[in-house]
């Protein structure tokens, strides 16, 4: 670590206290519904982490694909933050209904409780949303009943705090997937370091909020992205449309994590890796494919707005931040 790295960090002042060995978690479904054995699953994996939990039987609820009404999910998410006894809120999936409630949320409520955040994929547009317009601490990471491997484990060290800068490199399990798999293959698009704030999560919600008071602002930052299930010509079409609006016109750097599912096998379509190369190359910014991030068992963590630097060549982000 370069004397001026450490320095930087040395100045960095915690805003909020940082989940610890005891802390009380709130767990919630924003989005989809989930099974009695995922709320076990994600029980068993708080022990493992030393910490305690707190649900309320709307967790369990269905309404249709999402976990019950908006009006219920809204005020779980409210109701964890205005509780006192609750140190952080994990949403325990993702799947689809975060953008129902978004227009709803109550900011000077959570401002004034700020606490925080984790979660990924469909969360993506509570972390960005609630990150910008209140500044309390969100973390793209494993959702609560994410398989949590001895490498999610180790890199959820943002959410206990950090008290000096913090190296994230490729899971050696991502890293021998793609010898044999090319959709978890890292690949550097554009070669070069990266230094900005993070802001990031799943590809397509960043084009449904396109156009909305919650659009992800990404000038000076370093963008991360991941996907899961869509077809290389989706993603084509998404990435053209965040192109075309100038999503990526200022940022600093470009962080794609591992697409599971997105890649086809078909000799008539497009590549994914090709898709993502050529959309990406044009951007001239330090960029890759293949961080160890996304739908897969072995995932990092990256806290939304903290400061970081990004080597596209050798495959690191390092946190200056905790995003505290």
């Amino acid at each position: 670590m370069s004397s001026m790295v450490n320095k930087e960090f040395a100045n960095y002042k915690k805003k909020v206290n940082p989940i610890k060995e005891g802390s009380r978690i709130g767990l919630i479904t924003p989005a989809g519904i989930i099974t009695k054995e995922r709320l076990e699953k994600t029980k068993a994996n708080l022990d493992g982490l030393g910490l305690q939990y707190h649900h309320t039987d709307n967790v369990l609820l269905k309404d249709g694909y999402m976990a019950g009404p908006d009006t219920i999910r809204l005020k779980e998410l409210h109701d964890m933050y205005v509780d006192n006894t609750i140190d952080a809120i994990w949403c325990i999936r993702g799947g689809y209904g975060t953008t129902r409630i978004v227009d709803y949320l109550d900011f000077d409520l959570i401002k004034n409780n700020k606490k925080p955040l984790i979660g990924y994929s469909d969360i993506t547009a509570l972390l960005n949303t609630i990150h910008q317009k209140t500044g309390s601490p969100c973390f793209h990471g494993p959702v609560a009943s994410s398989t949590m491997t001895p490498y999610t484990s180790t890199h959820l060290a943002p959410i206990f705090g950090l008290s000096e800068p913090y190296e994230i490199s490729l899971a050696d399990e991502n890293i021998a997937k793609g010898k044999e798999e090319e959709v978890f293959k890292y690949t550097t698009v554009n070669s070069g370091k990266a230094k900005g704030g993070l802001v990031g999560g799943n590809l397509s919600l960043f084009v449904s909020l396109l156009g909305t008071d919650h659009e992800v602002k990404t000038k000076n930052k370093i963008v991360f992205i991941e996907d899961i299930g869509e077809a290389p010509y989706r993603i084509d079409r998404m990435l053209t449309q965040l192109i075309s609006v100038g999503f990526f016109k200022k940022v600093r750097g470009i962080v794609l994590g591992i697409f599971a599912g997105c890649e086809r096998k078909d000799d008539n379509t497009q590549k994914l890796q090709h898709v993502i190369y050529e959309r990406l190359k044009r951007l001239q910014v330090p960029a890759c494919y293949g961080f160890s991030f996304g739908h897969i068992d072995n995932q990092c963590t990256f806290p939304i707005g903290a400061e970081a630097e990004f080597d596209a060549d050798k495959g690191t982000v390092t946190l200056l931040e905790d995003g505290y």
